[in-house]
């Protein structure tokens, strides 16, 4: 097969190169070079993976070398919610190309193949976590995103028992979920995680799937009576995903309770709780001396966004665009431009007409390269550090000003249930 683009860098004197979709025939290969590059993953984990309800084994992109595969990118479909909005992503794992093949441009190759198959296949976003954010940054990726959690002395969580009385009489107590209380999970995580940019929209099907994943040891469920009013995901001394009603919000202080007494019992000196910053669990860690941590300073993996089509994303997010506009309560329409490397665009958020426009500019713009417009749609940013980036221009104040409405700095955050299949 020729080089997947012109100009692309190919490999010299080691055979015949061939790039394209993997199959299920090549299923066996890949997982042996997957255990040369990394040293895993397992055997069970790597079959548990092509159970993904999304998954296709066209969704592997593979370089060869005489037919030997030599590097790997496994691509995965997700959705992920954008304010009121949602956005079809391409998760990519398992980027990873064979030691004695390395240097020679097939990882970047693939991750060309993998950017135009997204701007193909319809995906306004791709989305990985890495070690090595240098790899990722010529290729027009942008460190983006705050994977958080809190840590918390176990005797510092609240101290709550089973058989709490509360409202009419209903006793309280937790208890390990039941496959019946599946609807109940699915309701408990859209009230809690339905506004955090970066959390997955999960099918029925999904759900299913991450927890015969086993990713959590056990999974508490906070019931008053027989209803049920909150879960957590339970891995020794982590807290992998918290959810309540917050018509409830004694739900979290039992469950909290409930992992407190376990800790101490097992001799957990501390407990991690993975949560956006503005969880209210991370308030009880921030009131009870804990701390909260950022992924990226505690053990250098960066999360990291690609933005494949510039225009596709923003029509995406046109919906959410214009509520921000219509809720700051400004004059409408409000305009601003993006001007970002060789594109122009133009935002226009009118009370009842919303759009965008190629190849326009209004009177107030602003100028960023692509990796700084990625961080200020996302959230990431916002707009006053998004100022201090190189290449920044504003054409006026009230660009700033706009952009302050539209593209406010948020929580991008992914559980780490859905984080660890991609």
């Amino acid at each position: 097969m020729k080089s997947p683009t012109p100009g692309l860098r190919l490999p010299i004197a080691r055979g015949t190169v061939e790039y394209g979709p993997g199959s299920e025939a090549d299923h066996e290969a890949v997982y042996q070079t997957l255990l040369h590059v990394f040293h895993g993953p397992d055997r069970d984990s790597f079959l548990g993976a092509l159970g993904d309800p999304a998954y296709r084994p066209d969704a592997r992109l593979l370089a060869k070398v005489d037919g030997k595969v030599v590097s790997h990118v496994h691509l995965t479909d997700r959705t992920i919610r954008y304010g009121a909005a949602t956005l079809p992503v391409n998760g990519v794992m398992w980027v990873g190309t064979l030691p004695e093949f390395r240097g020679m441009g097939f990882a970047q190759n693939l991750m060309r193949l993998a950017s135009d198959r997204a701007r193909r296949g319809g995906a306004v976003l791709q989305a990985l976590t890495t070690g090595m954010p240098q790899f990722y940054r010529p290729l027009g990726w942008a460190v983006c995103g705050r994977q958080t959690f809190g840590q918390i002395l176990s005797r510092n969580l609240p101290q709550v028992s089973d058989g709490v009385l509360e409202g009419r009489g209903a006793f309280w107590h937790v208890r390990p979920w039941r496959q019946v209380e599946l609807g109940d999970l699915m309701r408990l995580y859209e009230g809690q995680y339905a506004r955090t940019t970066g959390s997955v929209v999960r099918t029925e099907e999904y759900w299913r799937w991450i927890i015969g994943r086993r990713y959590a040891h056990v999974i508490w469920v906070a019931c008053q009576g027989e209803a049920v009013r909150g879960y957590a995901f339970i891995k020794d001394h982590k807290i992998l995903e918290l959810a309540y009603d917050p018509a409830y919000p004694q739900a979290m202080r039992i469950l909290l309770g409930r992992v407190r007494a376990e800790a101490l019992e097992r001799a957990y000196p501390e407990v991690t709780i993975h949560a956006p910053t503005s969880h209210p669990a991370m308030e009880i860690v921030r009131s009870s001396n804990g701390r909260i941590i950022d992924q990226d300073t505690y053990d250098g993996t960066s999360s990291m966004y690609h933005v494949p089509d510039l225009g596709r994303l923003l029509e995406a997010i046109l919906p959410e665009l214009s509520r921000r506009a219509i809720e700051s309560g400004v004059s409408l329409p409000l305009e601003l431009g993006l001007c970002v490397a060789d594109e122009r665009w133009l935002i226009h958020a009118g009370p009842r007409d919303a759009r965008i426009e190629r190849e326009k500019l209004s009177r107030r713009y602003l100028t960023l390269t692509p990796s700084a417009m990625t961080r200020l749609i996302l959230g990431h940013t916002g707009i006053d550090a998004a100022t201090e980036e190189d290449g920044f221009v504003a054409s006026a104040s009230t660009a700033i000003d706009a952009a302050r409405i539209l593209f406010p700095r948020n929580d991008i955050w992914r559980s780490p249930l859905d984080s660890a299949t991609a």
